[in-house]
């Protein structure tokens, strides 16, 4: 029995949701899930070429690594079991994200509607404790909008919310509200003497006082991600998190919804199909009415998801304008379908590509190492985009991570990606770019220009830090910009393409790149 809030932690981030899902349906089309090792090992070796589970010799011959994806799945409501025949469906949710819907605001819709008691809550290697009658990330937003708190750090979600949130009455959130507030002036001289005994470990059972609050923080900042992916919360230099400003009105519409905590009969004998199918609803939707009797899965079904699933998978890791010959050459080279296999696949599929490429983005500037690599070579392609020549020049020691050359001015930069919520130029990276990357690439391109830094935000002394880097390299000037801003300015330009020379004006200003900037250009 767990005593505390528990989420899946095969994957602590979201950002791979839809390639998972993906790969999921693709081994299940139509087919039983359960004790077939055989496909559940075949799900591993996709998650494994989509670079989303590591490479290598397996531990657990048994598939367990598969069944932790499945379990991360059913706990956001994206699958479900039909109840009569046992396989494996996805949830209307799950089919608008296969469809190429945006991804954020599905799954924020799907995270505001998560619950204890649920199938997931419920199910034997899980056994959330029946006192938890909470939708988890609603009480997270609520404390956060509460101006006593406002703020929340991993330490007190760990210690505090997910042990003793357990419902959503009024007396329950003052209660937490109150034990936030004396761990604020008190830290651990608050928890209780047999602290470590009530939340033991459903393996090992009873840990030292450190692990078990590791392990709660462990959770703690695993449910902190996965609201980061919502785009609703940020998360300052310390850890803290508070509600992003600009979206203090969409979290008070939410907490205002008037929806309420879903009933959940598991004795009914479509108990958890019932209770999967409508917490799986997408937005706007309010009933699955779908009847799967008679489905026939032919080769044309599963070759039109395969090519659409490897569609999706690019356009999360590039931006993709259009479904051209180039884009469906790289499928068949992926696939082994012919051209014209493919172009039927993908008749009528028009997926959001630049939505899907967005939230990709936005997640890979949060990432820190994980998604360091990917984040680089994104940049670039943002930049092929915008009409520069590009290089990805970041796997050579010394280097900054994306050089960028004008088409049609003669001026050059260098673009370093720091994947930080709140990036501030510190005195090794400033004696890199000072000592290194600038002399390096002066050498080799006489018109370089500028420096720039992309990270998801900035610290506020950035800009005198920039000057300072100037100061010592006079005829290259600095900019810096959000992943975010970045995103606008590449949707400024595919409406309207933006001149090289008015990019140039911006990129050399020696300041931070602002979304006012972005719109007047």
């Amino acid at each position: 029995m767990i005593n505390n809030w528990q989420v899946p932690r095969n994957k602590r981030k979201l950002y791979p949701v839809v390639d998972v899902l993906s790969l999921f349906t693709l081994q299940n089309l139509g087919d039983v899930w359960n004790h077939d090792l055989a496909r559940q090992l075949d799900f591993e070796t996709e998650l494994e070429r989509f670079g989303i589970k590591r490479p290598g010799q397996r531990r657990d011959r048994r598939a367990g690594g598969a069944r932790t994806y499945e379990s991360w799945l059913f706990n956001l409501g994206l699958i479900f079991t039909e109840t009569d025949t046992q396989i494996m469906r996805t949830t209307l949710a799950g089919e608008a994200l296969l469809s190429g819907q945006p991804p954020v605001p599905i799954i924020t819709n799907q995270l505001m509607k998560l619950q204890y008691p649920s199938p997931y809550s419920q199910r034997s290697r899980v056994s959330i404790h029946e006192r938890f009658r909470v939708r988890p990330f609603r009480f997270l937003l609520r404390l956060l909008a509460d101006n006593r708190i406002e703020t929340l750090s991993r330490a007190e979600i760990g210690k505090i919310v997910i042990t003793e949130g357990e419902n959503e009455t009024d007396a329950c959130f003052e209660h937490v509200v109150r034990r936030i507030i004396d761990y604020r002036n008190n830290a651990d001289e608050i928890l209780p003497d047999n602290f470590e005994e009530m939340y033991t470990s459903s393996t090992t059972g009873i840990r030292s006082r450190q692990q078990t609050i590791s392990y709660l923080e462990d959770i703690a900042n695993t449910l902190v991600n996965y609201l980061e992916y919502t785009q609703l919360i940020e998360r300052d230099s310390t850890g803290r998190i508070a509600i992003a400003q600009e979206r203090i009105y969409q979290v008070e519409e939410i907490l205002n919804d008037g929806s309420s905590i879903r009933t959940y009969n598991p004795n009914h004998h479509y108990g958890k199909e019932n209770f999967q199918r409508n917490y799986g609803l997408a937005p706007g939707q309010n009933r699955d009415n779908r009847n799967f009797g008679g489905e026939t899965i032919t080769d044309t079904l599963y070759r039109q998801r395969r090519v659409r699933s490897e569609l999706l998978h690019i356009a999360g890791q590039r931006p993709v304008q259009s479904i051209n010959t180039q884009l469906l050459n790289q499928i068949a080279t992926i696939t082994g379908y012919t051209l014209q296999q493919i172009e039927d696949a993908v008749e009528g599929f028009r997926p959001d590509t630049f939505g899907l490429f967005e939230t990709s983005y936005l997640n890979m500037a949060i990432s820190g190492r994980e998604l360091a690599m990917e984040f680089e070579i994104a940049t670039r392609d943002i930049f092929d985009h915008l009409g520069f020549n590009s290089r990805h020049v970041g796997n050579s020691p010394l280097h900054p991570d994306v050089y960028i050359a004008s088409t049609n001015h003669n001026y050059s930069g260098i673009i370093d990606t720091k994947a930080y919520s709140r990036y501030t130029i510190t005195n090794d990276h400033r004696n890199r770019m000072v000592r290194n990357y600038i002399p390096t690439y002066q050498q080799l391109n006489p018109n370089l220009e500028f420096f720039m830094y992309i990270a998801d935000g900035f610290g506020s002394n950035i800009e005198g830090q920039l000057l300072q880097i100037h100061s010592q390299q006079p005829n290259v000037y600095g900019s810096v910009i959000s992943a975010r801003n970045t995103i606008r300015l590449l949707q400024r330009h595919l409406t309207n393409p933006v001149d090289h020379q008015r990019l140039r004006s911006l990129f050399t200003a020696n300041r931070q790149i602002s979304l006012r900037d972005v719109e007047q250009l």
